[in-house]
């Protein structure tokens, strides 16, 4: 049996790949740890732990739009030390006007969902004391929206959409 410490790395294919650049490192604050945009790669980190953490790989313009139902990579998640943190990124998410898709409580994290300019799915969270998800009957399926997202879709709303039936495990 093969045993990962963890996982090392996400490579994601991108459009164009200057405006994916600009994107995860102005949005995201991530760190370049590499560009070989001569050969279509950039190597990016955050607070440059690893030689990478995300790789970009650009396919070009004329790449099709994701498939929400699919099969392929959900999301990719980024986590923040702090709740503070997590609703100043929903300001910031906001301000430059990334789509959010929909926040919502986890039980586990607090998450906001939200989309790169290619439409991948992206999550930014944190991590919730045990207090907050102590007494769910299931504390990896809350599905309540963030209390300062009222205005954006809930996972309730998106499950929807998509032709999922999901009940309230959590109330």
């Amino acid at each position: 049996m093969i045993k990962p410490e963890r996982i090392g790395h996400v490579v994601i294919k991108v459009r164009d790949l200057g405006r994916s650049r600009a994107f995860y490192t102005e949005v995201l604050g991530m760190e370049v740890m590499n560009d070989s945009s001569q050969a279509g790669l950039l190597f990016l980190a955050n607070h440059g732990r690893d030689h990478h953490e995300l790789a970009l790989l650009e396919v070009g313009l004329q790449a099709t739009q994701p498939d929400g139902r699919a099969l392929g990579l959900a999301h990719i998640a980024f986590r923040l030390e702090k709740a503070e943190q997590l609703e100043a990124a929903y300001d910031e998410l906001k301000d430059r006007g990334v789509p959010i898709s929909f926040t919502v409580n986890h039980g586990i994290t607090d998450s906001i969902y939200f989309l790169d300019p290619d439409g991948h799915e992206l999550e930014v969270y944190c991590d919730n004391p045990p207090a907050v998800f102590r007494d769910m009957p299931n504390s990896y399926l809350g599905m309540e929206k963030l209390k300062f997202a009222t205005a954006d879709p809930g996972l309730p709303d998106v499950l929807r959409r998509m032709g999922i039936t999901v009940g309230t495990p959590n109330g």
